[in-house]
């Protein structure tokens, strides 16, 4: 489908204690798991939506099994990261808007650069939790993507993703960028990384000839220009529903064996 889009007894006493419901025989227990239910169906049905709004607003269309994919991705994260701190958004819905929405509308940017299909791997550096490069490979089933993170509990959750997710197409690697041995990549994506021009010395080495750097950010950024393997550059806006702030993204292409 390419194109397409402790302390460990305190804690333990402490939840003991205060942390779980008390029940008072069998149907109290039931009425309680049938409301956590349907919290949970009424949860994912707004986050759903929130996906739902932004492909109409992109004019796209997923196969049934990859939109439930990425609601599911949403839901994992917010599991993980309210005991790990994998991420600053906390709920399912906010995951949704401004991770794996946010991921997919700078990769229908990126898209957009070139005429030519590049069907080469798509390396996402400092990946963190693993955005945006998941929500593109739930997409781009086609597409071999590399998620680079030196932090573990970010790395493991990559690895839980790709075994509950059945995404054989995701290659997560643990270790710095600058120290592990450099994939050749038709795409490289740095999202907070470091500032731009830092961003783009790490990411170069990664990029095949002619391949397309990604630098995305809350405001536009001239700074990555100047670069002697990039042979050309520009700055494209794009937007998020339900993402207040705008979003823009730098981009830049290697220079081939004879030239631009």
């Amino acid at each position: 489908m390419p194109g397409m889009f402790h302390v460990k007894h305190l804690w333990c006493q402490t939840r003991i204690r205060v942390g779980l419901p008390e029940f008072h025989g069998e149907r109290a227990m039931s009425e309680y798991q049938q409301e956590t239910l349907e919290a949970t169906e009424r949860t994912r049905a707004e986050v759903g939506r929130i996906l739902d709004v932004f492909l109409d607003s992109q004019e796209r269309r997923l196969p049934v099994d990859v939109r439930h994919s990425l609601v599911d991705l949403a839901f994992m994260l917010a599991e993980w990261g309210a005991g790990m701190n994998l991420t600053g958004h906390r709920g399912p819905a906010s995951i949704m808007s401004h991770l794996i929405c946010d991921g997919l509308a700078l990769w229908g940017c990126a898209r957009s650069l070139v005429a030519e299909e590049r069907s080469g791997p798509l390396s996402d550096l400092g990946a963190g939790a693993g955005f945006p490069g998941l929500p593109v490979a739930l997409v781009e089933p086609g597409l071999q993507v590399i998620l680079v993170e030196s932090r573990e509990r970010r790395h493991h959750f990559q690895r839980a993703v790709r075994r509950k997710l059945r995404l054989t197409n995701v290659d997560p690697r643990l270790g710095r960028i600058e120290q592990l041995p450099p994939s050749g990549s038709d795409w490289v994506v740095a999202q907070a990384v470091a500032k731009p021009d830092r961003a783009l010395a790490l990411g170069v080495p990664w990029l095949n000839p002619g391949g397309v750097m990604l630098i995305p950010g809350n405001e536009p950024s001239k700074e990555a220009s100047a670069q002697l393997a990039i042979c050309e550059s520009g700055i494209l806006h794009y937007e998020v529903p339900d993402r207040r702030e705008p979003r823009w993204l730098w981009w830049g292409r290697t220079r081939f064996p004879g030239g631009c």
